[in-house]
Order: C-alpha cells, then structure tokens, then sequence
C-alpha cells in the first residue's frame, strides 16, 4: 500500500480512538443523533472544501487540467477541509436549533489526525506537492530531485505536537456553560484555539512553500487562512483583553 494512503487511514483511525476516548472522559453534551449530524455535515462539508481550495494552490495548473480527472479527484488540501467543515457544521447547527458548541472534542483528534496524515506526506516526497522552498540550512532535505528543501511536512508535524498538551489543558479549563471571574476560555473556545493556531501556522509555513501567488503575494491558500483568521479575530482579541483584565485586579 503507498504511504500516503496508509498513514492517511491511520491518521483516521487514530483520531476517532481519540475522539472516543475525549468523550468518554469529558462527556458530551450533544445527543448521539445530533452529534453524528454534526459528524456528517463536517465530513460532507470537508471533503467539497478539500478539493476546492487545493484547486486554488495553482490557478494556472488547475486550469490546464480542467480535463485531467485524475487531477480534479486525486488532490486535497486540510485548510480547505477545515473551513469547509466549519461552515457545514454551523450551517446545520443553525438549521437544527443547536446552539451548544461543537467543536472542542475535534480539536485534538485533529491535532492527531493531521500529524500523522503528514507522515505520509513526508514520505511520499516531491510527487505530494507539500515540500518546501529550496534550502542551504543543514536540516534540509533532499527528496530526490538533488535539491535540498525545508521539510516543511516535518515542521507541522513538531508543531500539531507541541499543540496536543495545550489543547488538552484547555478542555480541562473550559466550563460547561457559563463564564467565571476567573475563566479566560469558553465552552467551544478548545476549537477555535486550534483553529487560530493551525491557520496562522499555515499561513506563516506557506511563504515557504513553492506555491505561485494569487494576489498580492500571498497565496490561494494563505487568502484563506487570513480570513478565516479575521473570522476568529474576535475571539483572540476576547481571550488577550481578558487576561489583561485579570492581572489588573
């Protein structure tokens, strides 16, 4: 079986055990029926956002390949599927009447899921369009083609891994609904941590990675990045003035 296939199953394996075992030691506080409508709306909405923003990482190529179905079908990118996730879920959220936060059991299977899924990435090499620019640092790495590059599949995999133990501390601190004197971080605030940390790490990563510019020198996917960033914008600037406010009492 290629590697990428392999790890990408495991990497779903690993985050539904994950998940499963969040739940159990947390609890829910959706039903089973309402969760699983949540699961599907987010997979659904993953799968269309996937392949549309990795459409966006080469306007010109994805053009040129209009006809090339194996192209169209075979490529993906986790931005995508994460913000397309996210719109699904809170389009059916708000078509179902739920108003409690969903997202925070995800947020380290995710964080699990996508580590691991890079494995893959890594050892495909080249051929999986996620290497870096070329490098003369000396952890560079030459995936075949006598250039050595910024493993850059490496760096989100250190990076989702030092992400894994805040996370955690986080969903220990949330409350279940309501905000203390005390508490910095709400009820679905886990999700959105996570969120707002991959994204900004992406769109950092990605100016080092060979994808052309859309527009202002700044790629497909960063433009996506940035403004679901500014989507989260609120919150961040919450979490901050909070913290701001404790140390001043």
């Amino acid at each position: 079986m290629h590697p990428h296939i392999l790890c990408e199953c495991l990497a779903y394996l690993v985050a539904i055990a994950c998940y499963l075992v969040l739940r159990r030691r947390f609890g829910d506080n959706l039903s089973i029926s309402l969760r699983w409508t949540v699961v599907v709306a987010a997979v659904a909405g993953g799968a269309v956002g996937a392949k549309g923003v990795f459409w966006l990482e080469d306007p010109s190529r994805t053009l040129g390949n209009l006809h090339n179905p194996e192209y169209l079908i075979g490529g993906k990118t986790i931005v995508g599927g994460l913000v397309a996730g996210l719109v699904a879920v809170e389009l059916i959220k708000r078509y179902t009447g739920v108003q409690a936060s969903t997202g925070d059991l995800y947020a380290i299977p995710l964080t699990l899921g996508i580590a691991v899924g890079r494995v893959g990435c890594f050892l495909t090499g080249l051929s999986d369009n996620t290497c870096g620019n070329p490098t003369s640092l000396p952890w560079g790495i030459d995936f075949g083609d006598g250039i050595r590059r910024h493993p850059t599949q490496l760096y989100e995999i250190v990076f989702l891994l030092v992400l894994v133990p805040f996370l955690y501390l986080l969903l220990h601190s949330v409350p279940a609904n309501r905000r203390t004197h005390s508490q910095v971080f709400l009820s679905g605030d886990v999700f959105k941590f996570f969120m707002v940390a991959y994204l900004l790490f992406r769109f950092l990563c990605d100016f080092i990675k060979p994808y052309p510019k859309a527009f202002l020198c700044l790629q497909g996917i960063q433009w996506v990045c940035l403004v679901f960033l500014l989507y989260y914008s609120g919150d961040v600037v919450r979490w901050t003035s909070f913290r701001y406010r404790l140390r001043s009492t």
